[in-house]
């Protein structure tokens, strides 16, 4: 009897054991966390996973995430000759994702894949896909293990086609040092990443994208910043106090400013007066407008013009004209009929000049 039950304690240690090692994501979890085979790890746990923004703040770089716009966060871990973490964090959209990506990352930002964009650095891979930013952290980890963790990931979640925040393709090409872009999609997590230490062209109180970029050329050297407002009229009242204020720059350098339309364009360094203009006269923004009605690619143009707008434009001209004709002949036919009806009146009448309201009797003595 001792044996038997012997026995069964060790099947059921056995077979608890099997399952924690293969079984898939708890409630809760998504099931983009790769087995633990698929990365030559010896077993996979999942730490925790929230979606109250409160709990960022025994993560690292938690500030940064709820700022840019926290939605939820997933973390795993595996065993092995080399530990990892993987750690997922969801945000409100592409560009959250993307500028935790670069306010994060040690080297250059790369398209993807893995993902949409990504960076590697020692003992961390990091990578978005639309809206998620993933962080593949291994101390002592080799590059190859973790951009495999990284692919292996990337390859179990939702195909996207994520495209980097408008505002950097305003960025002058010439002198542009890729290795110091910054993206914040607000104010706030801006004041979070400076640590409070805000420059003077810098109002944190307004709405607003900030992009900011290192820039070196023969006339100098410098940071330029760009400032992304909901409409030109808020970039008008910004740049209005930004000239009068005249904010304190460190010595021996100068702050120039350009106003396009929403933006603004602020470039800090030892530049002279004559470089600086002709850098960010560089700078440009343009409105455009695509007409997209069904298929785009079965769309006709006549004119510049879509054919359904035209069509549409055609159809309401000739609707016009119609109901112009038909109010014409309407007034024409109830004009004949109310004298047709008069003649008859007159015809009947045995004193015709008495019926006809067309003549005035006159009585003469």
């Amino acid at each position: 009897m001792k044996k038997i039950f012997f026995a069964l304690v060790c099947f059921v240690a056995i077979t608890g054991a099997f399952s924690a090692q293969t079984t898939g994501a708890p409630t809760g979890f998504p099931d983009y966390f790769p087995e633990a085979a698929e990365i030559a790890a010896d077993s996979r746990t999942f730490v925790s996973g929230f979606d109250d923004a409160a709990g960022l703040a025994k993560i690292a770089n938690g500030r940064l995430a709820a700022d840019v716009g926290f939605v939820r966060y997933e973390r795993a871990d595996y065993s092995g000759a080399t530990p990892l973490s993987i750690e997922v964090f969801t945000l409100l959209d592409f560009k959250a994702a993307y500028s935790l990506l670069t306010l994060l990352r040690e080297n250059p930002v790369q398209p993807g894949p893995p993902g949409d964009s990504f960076t590697a650095a020692d003992n961390a891979f990091l990578f978005v896909h639309g809206r998620f930013f993933v962080r593949v952290i291994g101390k002592g980890a080799s590059k190859e293990l973790l951009e495999k963790s990284a692919v292996a990931i990337g390859a179990k979640m939702t195909p996207s086609r994520g495209e980097r925040p408008e505002l950097l393709d305003y960025f002058p090409a010439g002198g542009y040092d890729a290795a110091g872009l910054r993206y914040f999609p607000s104010p706030d997590a801006y004041k979070t990443w400076t640590n409070g230490k805000i420059p003077g062209h810098i109002d944190t109180n307004y709405d607003m994208e900030i992009a900011m970029a290192r820039y070196f050329a023969e006339s100098g050297s410098g940071t330029i910043y760009l400032l992304k407002f909901p409409t030109p009229e808020l970039a008008e009242e910004y740049y209005d106090e930004l000239t009068v204020s005249a904010p304190a720059v460190p010595n021996g350098l100068s702050i120039y400013a350009r106003r396009i339309g929403p933006l603004i364009a602020c470039l800090e360094g030892n530049f002279d007066p004559v470089s600086a203009g002709e850098l960010l006269s560089t700078v440009n923004f343009s409105y455009s407008m695509r007409w997209v009605y069904g298929d785009e690619n079965n769309v006709k143009v006549v004119w510049g013009i879509p054919g359904v707008v035209l069509s549409a434009v055609v159809n309401s001209l000739i609707f016009s004209a119609l109901a112009v004709v038909a109010a014409v002949l309407v007034g024409l036919a109830a004009g004949i009929g109310l004298f047709m009806l008069r003649q008859y009146k007159i015809k009947r009448s045995p004193n015709p000049l008495e019926e006809d309201p067309g003549f005035t009797r006159l009585d003469l003595r």
